[in-house]
């Protein structure tokens, strides 16, 4: 299953959302991608889906992690939508979000959906666990979901200083990426740091596009079941292409208050698995030694 909902003996329930499974597509989806703005549309064959993930008009997420929980959002019946209004669960209602790796990231932009979106139900009283999250978006989605969910102790991440997942995806911040006004925006630069600023802006911007183009060629699937998902029936189903409206950066950070655990160095057999540090049993070991 891709994400799971219980209902604890009091009442309280908890969301929980599936991590990367070994596939490329999956993986893929975890290290290439894009920003896109926080609040916007997806658009695939005319059929356009909304979506709000912050505040901030300036925050931006990860496509396709994004596209992700827009899917299990979506689905008409077994989406997590429809599944909340179907079993009741509204205002007052006590909700645990959890998920690992993949999944981590994708249950903090449920999260912020639910926090932001117009069709999430009201008055939910969520409080969020993930463990090993890669980053699920900018640095003013992370300051929009701290604020809203971090700052009242409702959202915490628990990451293992020797896992390479919450890593990525790869980063650059490049000087658009700062807050103005700065010295670099007040104060005309140096002819030498200007053609360095353009060159390394020209640098970004080729990267941006390549990993765009490589990103849709992946991520096109998603965003075709997404639309089949939303679309009137009789529709065509034949999708070639998807439009969202990407930044010009690919400035990604983790989002959440961390619990940070100190890693245990891999000995023997256990140095020749790639994902020895990233596995749940790692964490949990991890956990029973070193949080009281």
């Amino acid at each position: 299953d891709k994400w799971q909902l219980w209902r604890s003996d009091a009442g309280a329930h908890a969301m929980a959302l599936r991590g990367t499974v070994m596939k490329v597509g999956s993986i893929l989806e975890d290290l290439i991608s894009v920003l896109v703005r926080a609040t916007g549309r997806v658009t695939v064959d005319r059929q356009s889906v909304d979506f709000q993930f912050a505040a901030d008009p300036a925050a931006g997420v990860h496509l396709g992690f994004a596209l992700g929980t827009l899917l299990l959002l979506k689905d008409p019946v077994h989406g997590i939508l429809a599944q909340l209004a179907q079993r009741g669960i509204g205002p007052g209602s006590q909700v645990y979000v959890t998920g690992h790796s993949q999944g981590a990231a994708m249950a903090t932009l449920l999260r912020s959906y639910l926090a932001h979106a117009p069709d999430a139900p009201a008055g939910l009283l969520c409080k969020t666990y993930v463990f090993a999250q890669p980053r699920p978006g900018n640095d003013h989605y992370a300051l929009d979901f701290e604020r809203r969910c971090s700052n009242p102790g409702l959202a915490f991440r628990v990451t293992n200083s020797l896992d390479w997942v919450p890593q990525v995806p790869f980063t650059v911040e490049l000087f658009r990426d700062l807050n103005e006004p700065n010295p670099l925006s007040v104060l005309a630069p140096s002819r030498l740091m200007g053609l360095l600023m353009k060159a390394l802006e020209s640098m970004a911007a080729e990267a941006r596009h390549l990993i765009d183009k490589h990103s849709r060629a992946h991520l096109l699937p998603r965003a075709a079941a997404l639309a089949r998902m939303v679309r009137p029936s009789g529709s065509t189903t034949s999708v070639t292409a998807f439009d969202v409206d990407v930044l010009p950066s690919l400035n990604f950070v983790n989002a959440g208050s961390e619990e940070a655990l100190t890693g245990t160095p891999c000995a023997g057999a256990e140095c020749h698995d790639a994902f020895f540090q990233h596995h749940c049993t790692t964490y949990y070991a991890l956990l029973l030694a070193q949080v009281p």
